[in-house]
């Protein structure tokens, strides 16, 4: 049996002033269960690695030899630790008192937990749309179409569940991979993440293959964390854009190649190359005007700029809504 109950992972890119902070965080007010704290490092060349060995000695860091991804990274820390769980985490998290505490003890008390995601806050307080529906065919086509010109259409709203104040412990279809509390045992039994992702959809991915193997996912809204978004994928947003296109067409590929959707292969790859060279030329005009980043950054992990609205998932049987408004399929 291991001697601690959950593992804190935090994957790490040339983050080093966020990695400090994220660690300060938790030994600021330590979690009263049994915990260690894992980095690991994707080839930074910041000094990362060399602030850890400085300033952090007592830490686990495991440093990579390149950049293997967001999901690699992460699936390192689950086949490494020993402990029952594992808190898969972003640097640009700041973790709120007790929050750790809160996901491990409503993980002990539902066996039957895969995944658990807190509540994340913006910088200024706001919530984060963090804990949402897998999107039904209807609603992810209708946002892909009217999401930016229109965010509020009810298509929109009822993917990302704007309705709920996200205030009470629930079943959700996903949580956002930012921070989420993973059940080891459970993310072994399905094969932990996909590492075919780079980065990005990679946590729709684990919780869709995990309410498929009967495990849940829930939402505990007491745990709180600050998520100062899209920090950690803004250093490099044409390559984001383009490596969220490919991550978005592997989950449309994995879904349905047994299925009759699979005829839409070309069509959805289409969408994904125009709606990629759509951002791309954004991103360099406002880049050539201003000089700073666009208003329309590389995706984020809270809203990942209508992120599945070219997927179209069937939603596993055993999945939760949480309003009485069904999802069409």
């Amino acid at each position: 049996m291991s001697e601690f109950d959950v593992t804190i992972a935090i994957i790490n890119y040339n983050t080093k002033d966020l990695l400090k902070t994220c660690i300060n965080t938790v030994l600021r007010t330590p979690p009263l269960v049994a915990y260690n704290i894992l980095v690991i490092d994707n080839c930074s060349v910041d000094g990362s690695a060399d602030m850890m060995k400085r300033d952090f000695p007592f830490i686990h860091l495991l440093e990579n030899a390149g950049n293997l991804g967001y999901a690699a990274a992460a699936n390192q820390a689950l086949r490494t630790s020993k402990a029952k769980y594992v808190l898969v985490l972003n640097t640009d998290v700041e973790i709120d008192r007790d929050a750790i505490d809160i996901l491990v003890e409503h993980a002990d008390h539902h066996e039957d937990l895969g995944v658990a995601g807190p509540r994340l806050l913006n910088t200024d307080g706001s919530i984060q749309m963090s804990g949402r529906r897998f999107p039904s065919f209807v609603d992810a086509s209708i946002h892909a179409f009217l999401g930016t010109i229109w965010p509020k259409n009810k298509f929109s709203a009822r993917y990302r569940m704007v309705d709920w104040d996200r205030s009470e412990d629930t079943l959700v279809d996903w949580v956002s991979g930012a921070a989420m509390l993973v059940r080891r045992s459970a993310a072994e039994e399905v094969g932990f993440f996909d590492d075919g992702y780079f980065m990005y959809v990679e946590d729709m991915d684990l919780c869709y293959r995990l309410w498929r193997e009967g495990w849940k996912v829930y939402f505990c809204p007491d745990a709180k964390m600050v998520h100062h978004i899209a920090q950690t994928s803004s250093q490099a947003s044409a390559k984001m854009i383009v490596e969220f296109q490919k991550s978005l067409y592997r989950f449309f590929d994995k879904t349905y190649s047994d299925t009759n959707k699979r005829w839409l292969k070309p069509l959805v790859a289409g969408g994904l190359v125009v709606r990629a060279g759509g951002l791309l030329a954004w991103d360099w005009y406002c880049r050539q005007r201003s000089g700073v980043v666009p208003a329309l950054p590389a995706p984020e992990r809270d809203d990942e700029s209508r992120a599945h609205e070219l997927l179209l998932p069937p939603e596993p049987d055993d999945a939760q809504q949480t309003d009485s408004d069904p999802v069409e399929r």
